[in-house]
């Protein structure tokens, strides 16, 4: 992941760039060492500004595409969101804070939104292991109310304008992890989905995103990894939970 000096805290999946020659530079770098996806954090230190400007976002994005690989956008914020679609990135991770307008651009580019609602629950069982005043505090769990509340509609103007929703887990960020989509799958559920169209999202959206058309699907003579669940998660996400046997080729 690309990041703007001083943005997040240290992390062993990041290199720092503070200007737009400086992130085009460490771009190609992480492509020279095989990089097929980049991951840029587009949420600055002040909330109304990202890190870099459109201009130099969209360098990176042009030449990544022109070496064909794709580009995703860390982008929780709004300033953050509109520099990423503006440039042209292949999706927005988390989009917390989406507006009609963005979403509408969104669905005009073909802009992916890779959705991270589950968080917000793993989040609110924080304050019984925790007592950091973000997660323990009552202001902290107000604020975390009020930002899902954010999140949730952000989802479902993106649904409405047409976006291609995908699952994400935002590993590292909660206690969520990859075998516990289910989680997002019923997050996105509540934000307006119906339940096939959120089940989509978790395994043939991805698949597009990433280029891999045969991605969660089941087709004969295809590759397959699968699970089975007691109940039909067409109506009822939870069934998701319910795992029997799961099945590879």
């Amino acid at each position: 992941m690309l990041e703007s000096q001083q943005t997040v805290p240290p992390a062993w999946m990041m290199v720092e760039a503070d200007d737009g020659t400086a992130v085009l530079a460490a771009a190609k770098a992480q492509l020279d060492d095989g990089a097929d996806f980049l991951k840029l954090y587009l949420d600055g230190p002040k909330k109304e500004e990202a890190p870099w400007p459109a201009k130099d976002v969209r360098a990176v994005v042009e030449m990544v595409h022109a070496r064909g690989a794709k580009v995703t956008a860390h982008s929780g914020l709004l300033a953050g969101a509109r520099v990423g679609v503006d440039a042209g990135v292949d999706s927005l991770e988390h989009g917390f804070e989406l507006d009609a307008d963005l979403t509408a651009q969104m669905a005009r580019q073909g802009t992916f939104l890779v959705s991270t609602l589950a968080v917000f629950r793993s989040w609110a069982t924080f304050s019984q292991t925790t007592t950091l005043p973000r997660f323990a505090d009552d202001e902290g769990k107000e604020r975390l109310v009020t930002r899902r509340e954010r999140a949730l509609e952000s989802v479902r103007l993106a649904h409405r304008a047409g976006v291609r929703i995908a699952t994400g887990t935002d590993f590292g960020g909660g206690s969520l992890r990859a075998n516990q989509l289910a989680w997002e799958v019923e997050s996105l559920v509540e934000a307006g989905l119906k339940p096939w169209e959120a089940l989509a999202s978790a395994t043939t959206r991805g698949g597009e995103l990433l280029g891999e058309p045969e991605a969660g699907r089941i087709v004969e003579g295809g590759p397959a990894d699968f699970f089975l669940v007691h109940g039909d998660p067409l109506t009822e996400p939870a069934a998701l939970w319910r795992v029997w046997k799961v099945a590879w080729r």
